[in-house]
């Protein structure tokens, strides 16, 4: 068994390889760029088509009620795409790759 003294920061430092894989967003920027990119293509919408302001008007709703109760229906479903998995990790495996690049 081995032991990081320091941890990741020690590794990084002392010049240890680190594979980040794939950079995805917080959950909470891709939730504020979906409402923003909602209101303002309802709002745009609304030149045209008077009632899509109210696609705004429901987002803004959702928006308080998240709020409120500490809960984001938007944030839940954006987690269950694709995107916001994370690779799995087998625990032996990452002790082997450690392993490895410490002989």
């Amino acid at each position: 068994m081995h032991l990081l003294d320091g941890g990741m920061q020690a590794w990084q430092a002392s010049g240890g390889e680190v594979r980040r894989g794939r950079q995805t967003w917080d959950l909470e920027r891709q939730v504020r760029l979906v409402a923003g990119t909602v209101v303002l293509g309802s709002i745009v919408a609304s030149v045209r088509v008077p009632g899509a302001k109210w696609l705004a008007a429901a987002l803004g709703g959702g928006l308080t009620v998240a709020s409120l109760t500490n809960t984001c229906a938007m944030g839940a479903a954006l987690s269950k795409l694709p995107y916001n998995r994370g690779a799995s990790l087998d625990p032996a495996d990452a002790i082997a790759q450690l392993s490895s690049s410490t002989d």
